[in-house]
C-alpha cells in the first residue's frame, strides 16, 4: 500500500511540472524516478523514453503506465496514470474558470511568457541529459548533427519522419 502512495505522489509531481507536454518532462521523470525514488536505473530511464516516444500518446502517460505496472502491477499502471492527467486537468479546469472572468488580464500573459521560457529550459535540459547517454562518438555525433541541420536548414521541405528513418537507415549501415 505505502508504494501506491510513492507512487501516485511520484507521478502528481510529474504531472504538475509537465506544462509543455512531450519532452520537457524527461528530466522531471528522471529526478523523481531514477535519482529521487530509484524506481528506474538511468538506462532503463532511456529505454522507457525511447518506447514511450514509439507509443501513442503522451510521454509522461505511457511512462506512468509502464513504471506503474512495473512497481505495483495494474493497480499501480492505473494509479500512475491517473496521477499523471489529474494535475493537468485540474490546472485547465482552474484557468479556464478563472479565464473566462478575466479573459485579457495582462497578469496571464506575463506568467504565460515567462512559462514558455521554463519550457524551453526543460526541453534543452532534456535534451541535453538524453543526449549524453545516446551519443557516445563520432558517429552518433554525425548522425545528430547532420539530422539537426536538415531539420533546420529544409524546415517545412522535409518531413521529420523521413530524418528519423534516414537516421534509422544509416545507423543499420554503420553500427
Amino acid at each position: 500500500m505505502q508504494e501506491l502512495w510513492v507512487l501516485a505522489l511520484s507521478f502528481l509531481i510529474i504531472g504538475i511540472g509537465a506544462y509543455g507536454g512531450g519532452l520537457v518532462t524527461v528530466p522531471l521523470m528522471n529526478r523523481e524516478l531514477v535519482v529521487t525514488r530509484q524506481f528506474l536505473s538511468m538506462e532503463e530511464m532511456s529505454k522507457i523514453v525511447a518506447i514511450a516516444q514509439m507509443t501513442p500518446g503522451p510521454i509522461a502517460v505511457n511512462a506512468a503506465t509502464f513504471v506503474g505496472y512495473r512497481v505495483a502491477g495494474i493497480a499501480g499502471a492505473l494509479l500512475a496514470s491517473v496521477a499523471t492527467v489529474l494535475p493537468a486537468i485540474t490546472i485547465l479546469a482552474v484557468l479556464t474558470h478563472i479565464g473566462d472572468r478575466l479573459p485579457s488580464s495582462q497578469l496571464f500573459v506575463r506568467i504565460q511568457r515567462g512559462l514558455r521560457i521554463g519550457v524551453l529550459s526543460m526541453l534543452l535540459f532534456a535534451t541535453w541529459s538524453y543526449g549524453r547517454g545516446v551519443i557516445t562518438g563520432l558517429p552518433e555525433l554525425a548522425i545528430a548533427v547532420g539530422s539537426f541541420l536538415i531539420l533546420t536548414i529544409f524546415e517545412k521541405k522535409v518531413h521529420p519522419l523521413l530524418v528519423l528513418v534516414g537516421a534509422g537507415i544509416i545507423g543499420l549501415f554503420i553500427f
